[in-house]
């Protein structure tokens, strides 16, 4: 019989509208129907990877973001892997497609054979296949573009410190972390990564498509940031709007300690 996990969360209660606020709970959970996602977990500014250039946004956004996702890494998710690890709790990895050359094993739809059938999805009008110009390049421009040849974003990759262990799953879309997650029966998925206000909640593999497919989803709201500008970053904005939105439309959140607690109340 599977161990069980009585995970403190909390959530934030919509409804009545006049009276809204955050409510805690417990949330009793199999450890062998849970897993621990690792989400676009990008090593600029960390040893292995491109060091962080101020001529560029990319990432998390700016410097101060950058070198505080690298923390959140080293220090809270590889944590929180090895201890679900220990537990014999599934542990994934979600990047994007355009990491499909340093994983060649993973089905891609950007490899060849799936151009015809992007080709066939492509709009009648042509109107978002056209050459970009005027207005985007000069936004892009404005805002430093994570595409530009310069960029770190160009020559990261997934960061070792959190990089898959053994036979872990490492998946691009949502497809694939769900085959994956029925075949080992998880019904819970607690997510850490990156970044929060955006990939968490709405990327391939992240919680809101997840949520749609059946999945109970869980943010460890101290295992991630979110894009976060010079001004934006000493209150941690972005990150606590993309927390607030998770609590209200998507699931709940939890901590690291208390992910720790539970796992350790639970062996």
């Amino acid at each position: 019989m599977s161990k069980t996990l009585n995970l403190k969360v909390r959530y934030y209660r919509a409804l009545p509208t006049d009276a809204a606020g955050h409510e805690d709970q417990t949330l009793k959970l199999p450890i062998d129907e849970v897993a621990i996602v690792g989400l676009h977990c990008w090593n600029i500014g960390l040893p292995d990877g491109p060091p962080i250039d101020p001529q560029y946004v990319a990432g998390c956004g700016w410097p101060e973001a950058q070198v505080e996702s690298g923390r959140i890494m080293v220090e809270v998710i590889r944590p929180a892997m090895d201890i679900a690890r220990d537990a014999g709790m599934a542990v994934c990895h979600i990047e994007p497609d355009e990491f499909d050359q340093y994983y060649p094993q993973v089905p891609s739809r950007r490899s060849p054979e799936h151009d015809e059938h992007r080709r066939s999805l492509r709009r009648r009008t042509d109107r978002w296949a056209v050459e970009r110009s005027g207005e985007m390049e000069m936004i892009e421009a404005r805002s430093g573009s994570e595409n530009a040849a310069g960029s770190p974003t160009r020559r990261m990759k997934r960061a070792e410190v959190v990089a898959p262990i053994g036979d872990e799953p490492l998946v691009f879309y949502t497809t694939q972390l769900d085959d994956y997650l029925q075949d080992r029966g998880v019904k819970t998925i607690i997510y850490t990564g990156f970044a929060t206000d955006m990939c968490i909640i709405n990327s391939e593999g992240g919680a809101l498509p997840m949520v749609k497919a059946g999945y109970r989803c869980v943010l460890m709201r101290d295992a991630t940031i979110g894009v976060e500008t010079p001004d934006s970053f000493p209150e941690r904005l972005a990150t606590r709007y993309g927390i607030h939105r998770f609590e209200i439309n998507v699931g709940f959140s939890t901590t690291f300690e208390d992910f720790k607690n539970a796992v350790g109340s639970a062996a």
